[in-house]
């Protein structure tokens, strides 16, 4: 049995993207072979109140200004010498710097770095204290090619210590997203015939949500018929709608605030968008894949290697609202819809699936971990 630690910050909900793929992974991990641990440095009412899929450690961790901060990563070393913890996974900088430095002090076999961003929030701080602590680190898990790229450019990380798992979900949910169409479409008040464009995001200034209204507006002056659909939540709500008020949007645009039931609503979608200036690998680009929708997005993270300029979507310049809109009247008036969408479920299917993912995982921590003979004659013995 391999014991596999991961330690997060905090997990509010499992809807954001690191934490979704952490909840994901979690839940899929083969317990024949894998017993693990979900240690967070804060509690947080979901995580007390809904997880329940292996057993929860908490830091109760605060500040590094605070001297407490450091018993608290004693204890976590205790905690992970105790457990015989085999692996130990970071995610987010503070879980990243308490992990690797109780791993340290624990003699922990293996510590796995991920790196899901790239560096957006770090501050020069940040990356200096990165790089004196990477020599802890055994191995790192990048969940796009573009984030190993800027990893070895800007942390000096050697790229054969970094290796790629590409973010999987189950896609199931998403295959059947067409047969809402309609249903979706009448509770919006939204013709058949209208073109419709959408994104899922959280409403945070990165996302650049300002983009796609500005991109709106000039698709709206060729589509005059056409809607826009914005899912999410977060601190620029205010900004946006008065920017899409000021656009003349009112009439063409639905905030439709935070969702449950995504796929659903997917089903009403012409084309998918994502217009971030920062990304590592966006899960909304694999939801829209899944649910067959060509995809319009910035060129930022791994989206090159989920979208093919031409073939299942449109790639263009962060910030260019214009090259955004002209994508978008591609999809949304060129009649190239449906084969583009087909092409992006198939590229869905094909690396972005849930057992794909867990594949890739769970024989790279057997191969990290050095058991890889050893779970062989368990699983044989197992089925």
């Amino acid at each position: 049995m391999i014991n596999v630690a991961f330690i997060i910050d905090v997990i509010e909900s499992p809807t954001a993207g690191t934490e979704k793929q952490l909840v994901t992974l979690i839940k899929g991990l083969d317990r024949s072979v894998f017993n693990p641990y979900l240690c967070a440095l804060r509690r947080s009412a979901w995580l007390e109140d809904e997880f329940d899929l292996c057993p929860v450690h908490f830091l109760d961790a605060g500040s590094f200004k605070n001297p407490k901060t450091y018993l608290d990563i004693l204890r976590f070393s205790r905690f992970l010498k105790s457990n015989k913890i085999d692996i130990l996974q970071t995610h987010f900088r503070d879980s990243n710097i308490i992990g690797i430095l109780a791993a340290k002090l624990a003699g922990t076999k293996t510590v796995i770095s991920t790196r899901r961003n790239q560096g957006y929030w770090h501050t020069s701080l940040d990356r200096a204290i990165l790089r004196l602590i990477n020599g802890w680190v055994d191995c790192f898990i990048a969940n796009s090619v573009s984030t190993k790229s800027w990893a070895e450019r800007a942390e000096g990380i050697p790229a054969k210590k970094i290796s790629v798992i590409h973010n999987g979900m189950d896609l199931e949910p998403f295959r059947v997203a067409r047969s809402f169409r309609n249903a979706v479409r009448v509770e919006l008040g939204i013709k058949d015939t209208d073109p419709v464009a959408g994104i899922v995001a959280n409403l945070r200034a990165v996302k650049g949500l300002d983009i796609f209204l500005m991109a709106a507006a000039k698709v709206k002056k060729s589509l005059p018929e056409a809607r826009f659909l914005i899912i999410g939540e977060g601190p620029e709500r205010k900004n946006l709608q008065k920017l899409s008020s000021g656009l003349g949007l009112d009439k063409s645009v639905l905030f439709l605030g935070r969702r449950q039931d995504i796929p659903r609503l997917l089903g009403a979608f012409d084309a998918g968008v994502l217009t971030s200036h920062s990304e590592s690998f966006s899960n909304a680009v694999v939801e829209y894949l899944a649910a067959g929708l060509p995809v319009v997005c910035t060129d930022v993270g791994g989206c090159r290697e989920a979208v093919e300029d031409g073939v299942n979507g449109f790639v263009v310049r962060p910030g260019d609202h214009v090259r955004l809109a002209e994508g978008l009247l591609k999809v949304l008036a060129g009649g190239a819809s449906g084969a583009m969408g087909a092409k992006s479920m198939s590229k869905a299917e094909t690396l972005f699936s849930l057992p794909m993912m867990m594949k890739n995982y769970e024989e790279f921590y057997m191969t990290v971990s050095g058991h890889v003979k050893e779970v062989a004659k368990e699983r044989v013995a197992y089925s």
